[in-house]
């Protein structure tokens, strides 16, 4: 009898080790990433699922604002070298910064565009 005990309870500790990473696998959210980001996008049906892909923008809009202020910095200390070498390389650095800004928008836009999709879904 003891026997059968514990060979039980072995079994139910067997059986709660390999369905327990399961049910926490499933219960976290999703994050999305650029390798995925397509697969999210075509998959989003929850709120969650839009505000996961929102969140991705977020961090994309930050760091080209990032990029964005580093090239305009940059910008200004090429200009300082331009009056010492002669090579400009100010309008390269200005132009980048204007498209990563110009991108930065552009994200928050798509996030803004995720977080109604998700207040409808949330809605219905």
């Amino acid at each position: 009898m003891r026997r059968v005990i514990l060979l039980l309870a072995g079994a139910v500790l067997m059986l709660a080790a390999t369905t327990l990473p399961a049910f926490r696998a499933v219960a976290q959210q999703t994050v999305v990433t650029d390798d995925n980001l397509d697969q999210a996008t075509a998959s989003a049906k929850t709120p969650a699922d839009h505000e996961a892909i929102a969140a991705y923008y977020d961090k994309e809009a930050a760091d080209n604002e990032n990029k964005a202020k580093i090239h305009h910095a940059q910008h200004h200390i090429y200009e300082k070298f331009h009056l010492k070498v002669g090579t400009d390389m100010g309008p390269h650095c200005d132009a980048l910064a204007k498209e990563y800004q110009r991108a930065a928008d552009q994200d928050k836009a798509l996030a803004a565009g995720h977080r109604e999709m998700a207040k409808a879904e949330a809605g219905q």
